[in-house]
């Protein structure tokens, strides 16, 4: 887990890590769960009552902007989040819904496929795959 001084330089000029917002990630941090913004907020409460959603919304956007979380767009129908920041993809378990990291599924440089595409830098990859949990296929 990242220094507090580490994440507080990465923030966008004139934020500040408050009590609050380093609560909100080491809440994120200390799970493999990729909560929601709504299962954090549970989360966060059970270690501070008096944190308000506003705050967790905030300092999501801004730990996301700064790059010391991941926002996980399309595993559900939710935005799910991930202080993973590492070279990992996830997979989504269509029966439970339980998202986990896998190991990242392609290295190096990677160029799209089709007509036109050479037009194109892909600066990012990322892998989601669909299936069955463990759990759920016993």
């Amino acid at each position: 887990m990242p220094e507090p001084q580490q994440i507080a330089q990465n923030l966008p000029s004139g934020r500040r890590l408050t009590p609050q917002r380093r609560l909100v990630y080491d809440t994120l941090a200390g799970v493999t769960s990729h909560p929601d913004a709504e299962q954090l907020i549970a989360l966060v409460r059970q270690r501070d009552a008096s944190i308000s959603v506003a705050t967790v919304y905030n300092t999501l956007r801004i730990l996301a902007d700064a790059g010391w979380v991941r926002e996980l767009r399309g595993l559900g129908p939710k935005t799910r989040y991930d202080a993973n920041t590492g070279d990992h993809d996830h997979f989504t378990c269509r029966v439970c819904g339980t998202v986990e990291d896998i190991p990242a599924q392609h290295s190096g440089p990677l160029a799209l496929r089709g007509d036109g595409f050479d037009r194109y830098r892909v600066d990012e990859v990322r892998v989601h795959a669909l299936g069955c949990c463990a759990s759920c296929a016993g």
